[in-house]
């Protein structure tokens, strides 16, 4: 059996001036922290919980991750990752990050009653992703709850599978899912679906897919797996029917973590705004993974841009 393995925060000295502090430990962050230590940068990287790897935590397998036949388990990636990046140098703390100064040529990053001060800071502070707020939604997300379905879409062959929202990602999630799932049902609050005309046009030539309006989750029971429960109510009557699913699939939103750059930073639709480089509109001043307005948000993409960035770190620390 996998067994976690917590994270142990190092004695740092707190006097001395870092090449680069990364914050945020997930996919990026471990990437960018294991390249920089290999060019033999003084790296420090500050993640708020006990275990490093981001919402890889929170994912029971991963599928489509390269270099894996047979899915990997979200957090054994995670400890992998974390513990490679770590026999190559990379310092770390665990500690929430209380603010940042970006705008001195040496930042200054915040923590409790500690500053840490680096020469430049990388962003890697990823997503949150939108929830319901029902009873036992965290329990069972990786065990039949999922928010991602290019991550858990294929886990569900000849499967019914709930796709809860109504927006473009919500319908285009759902026409992916369709793909292995044997029936899809769409639950969505609101009068009409909120995607765009192309979407809506696929999702009428998808016969496996059923459109619910006007309604919502209130209350799911996982408590026999074979048999998963969702009961559904209908705003415009108020009537609550109970339906039987093998899973349910999230995409009300997602919110970028920048609340620490709010301000400093240059955001679109509250995502970090990068160059080709990845670096923010601060000079010395970089982000990386989910956090960046980019397209695609997944683990390999996130590994990309931390392997790119530091490099790019590398680089400009050079030119100094």
């Amino acid at each position: 059996m996998f067994e976690f393995s917590l994270n142990l925060s190092q004695e740092i000295d707190k006097n001395q001036i870092f090449d680069l502090i990364i914050v945020g430990g997930g996919p990026a962050g471990l990437t960018a922290g294991l390249y920089a230590a290999r060019y033999k940068l003084n790296v420090l990287m500050i993640e708020k919980s006990f275990i490093s790897g981001g919402q890889l935590t929170g994912i029971d397998t991963i599928e489509n991750y390269p270099g894996f036949a047979e899915p990997v388990l979200g957090s054994k990636l995670a400890q992998n990752m974390a513990e490679q990046a770590k026999s190559f140098g990379l310092k770390s703390i665990n500690a929430f990050v209380d603010s940042l100064d970006l705008q001195k040529d040496i930042k200054e990053v915040k923590v409790g009653n500690d500053i840490y001060k680096a020469k430049t800071i990388l962003i890697t502070t990823g997503t949150s992703s939108g929830k319901l707020g029902i009873k036992h939604e965290d329990e069972y997300v990786g065990k039949g709850i999922s928010y991602c379905a290019t991550c858990d879409g294929p886990m569900f062959p000849d499967k019914k599978v709930l796709v809860i929202g109504g927006g473009n990602n919500a319908v285009k999630e759902a026409l992916f899912i369709a793909k292995y799932a044997k029936e899809v049902i769409i639950i969505h609050s609101g009068e009409k679906l909120n995607a765009a005309v192309s979407n809506i046009d696929k999702l009428k030539d998808e016969q496996k897919i059923k459109v619910l309006l006007n309604s919502s989750v209130k209350a799911i029971d996982f408590s026999d797996l074979k048999n998963k429960t969702f009961e559904i109510e209908n705003s415009s009557n108020n009537k609550v029917e109970t339906i039987t699913a093998d899973g349910m699939f999230i995409f009300v939103g997602t919110t970028p973590n920048t609340s620490l750059v709010e301000g400093q930073l240059e955001l679109e639709k509250g995502y970090i705004k990068t160059d080709c480089s990845l670096q923010t509109n601060i000079s010395g001043v970089f982000a990386a993974g989910d956090v960046i307005v980019k397209e695609l948000r997944q683990v390999a993409t996130a590994v990309g841009d931390g392997a790119l960035v530091a490099y790019k770190i590398n680089k400009y620390l050079s030119n100094l």
